[in-house]
């Protein structure tokens, strides 16, 4: 089990000594987090390494995760895809009771009694209804800066009930809301299987389980399957590329979240773009693909995609720069944060934009290393887990009222 001292060589001994005395101050409260599972998406990655972390430094920190029959993930997209922007999305009488059902079922079995309880995204929203004491918090990881009117109307109140609101980007909040909020970047666990250093054997090793050539150009886009990611556009973008560049092949790669219904319908509509071009890889958890091959995959890109049409932040963008691979990507959500025009990558409006400057990248690969070289330094400055935690202790602190004497 990794601790805070672990961490030293990557953040240096001052960062992780400011960790432990702002620890100080909340030794032994209890924190709970809240989300919809414990496998896919960011909320999952982060939330594997802080809780063993926010132990390691003396808090109290617990991991509950809400369950819920088909029905209920299916309106909960719904939300979510609402939430983001969707204007056709309705939510009727009977999905808002069921969502709310399900929500007053979990609230009896989940253990909700901390000095703070943090409740990820929409899903477990409403167990706020439910709360009896401790300090509430929404932490919001989705863009919801135009939502779908309709949608917002009836969750608003849930949202102005909690004690504070996070969301990734000031810009995100609904202009209507009426509540305190904080901002916060989410981070990436330097130290984790997904992100950890490898052997160079290790990566040929997973390059030619999934018939992988390490000696041509790869290009490729890690995302869940789904039409806010644009899987189909990074085929777009290869298509284009492989006019010009011999012999590119590309990877997506994603993972199948267990809240998320509408994975294996864009799985299945990728494999079809995909059309059997042998040297188009769509790679999944069910073909094996985990934290150490997505981390061989990763590092073995010349460069990497992510032509999301919305998102919220991208860490799978955080991962890629960290491991100092160049990233073209869409503006879109939190990208630009880390995508530095020029600097890290390339940021692009289109996929003729997108299929240029990849082609770019790949011919002037002195170009590329320098970009990768500044996208390591930007995560290693901005976007890692001690971060991450150091922000939380501070939450903590305001929150509960633990002041030291």
């Amino acid at each position: 089990m990794r601790g805070i001292e672990d961490y030293v060589p990557i953040v240096g001994r001052d960062e992780i000594e400011e960790i432990m005395y702002l620890a100080e101050y909340v030794e032994g409260a209890k924190v709970i987090h809240v989300n919809s599972t414990k496998f896919g998406g960011g909320v999952a990655e982060i939330l594997k390494s802080l809780i063993p972390l926010a132990n390691s430094i003396g808090l109290r920190a617990a991991w509950e995760v809400i369950e819920g029959d088909s029905y209920f993930f299916q309106i909960t997209k719904a939300i979510h895809n609402a939430l983001q922007g969707e204007s056709s999305v309705e939510l009727t009488p009977e999905m808002y009771r069921h969502y709310l059902e399900v929500n007053g079922i979990n609230a009896e079995k989940l253990d909700l009694e901390g000095d703070v309880v943090v409740i990820h995204d929409p899903q477990p929203l409403p167990l706020v209804e439910h709360k009896r004491n401790g300090k509430w918090v929404w932490r919001c990881h989705i863009d919801m800066s135009e939502p779908n009117v309709g949608v917002w109307k009836l969750l608003r109140g849930f949202v102005e009930k909690y004690d504070l609101a996070v969301f990734t980007m000031e810009r995100y909040i609904p202009k209507d809301f009426r509540g305190r909020f904080l901002i916060e970047y989410p981070c990436i666990d330097p130290l984790s299987d997904k992100n950890k250093p490898l052997s160079h054997t290790k990566i040929l090793d997973v390059l030619e389980r999934y018939d992988v050539d390490p000696d041509r150009p790869i290009i490729g886009q890690v995302a869940r399957f789904d039409g806010w990611k644009n899987p189909l556009g990074a085929i777009k973008v290869y298509r284009s590329v492989k006019k010009k560049v011999e012999g590119v092949q590309l990877l997506l790669i994603g993972v199948f979240a267990h809240d998320d219904p509408e994975g294996e319908e864009w799985y299945r509509r990728t494999l079809d773009h995909a059309n059997a071009d042998r040297n188009i890889h769509v790679l999944t958890d069910n073909d094996g693909v985990g934290d150490l091959e997505v981390n061989a995959l990763q590092r073995s890109l010349t460069v990497a995609l992510q032509l999301s049409i919305r998102e919220g932040f991208g860490l799978t963008v955080t991962e890629a720069l960290w491991k100092g691979v160049p990233v073209v990507a869409t503006k879109a959500g939190g990208i630009p944060l880390q995508v530095i025009d020029h600097v890290t990558g390339f940021l692009v409006d289109d996929l003729k934009n997108a299929a240029e400057k990849t082609e770019i990248l790949i011919r002037r690969p002195w170009l590329a290393r320098q970009f990768g070289r500044n996208g390591y330094e930007h995560v290693k400055n901005n976007f890692l887990i001690t971060k991450a935690l150091k922000n939380y202790l501070r939450m903590h602190i305001e929150l509960v009222g633990l002041l030291k004497a």
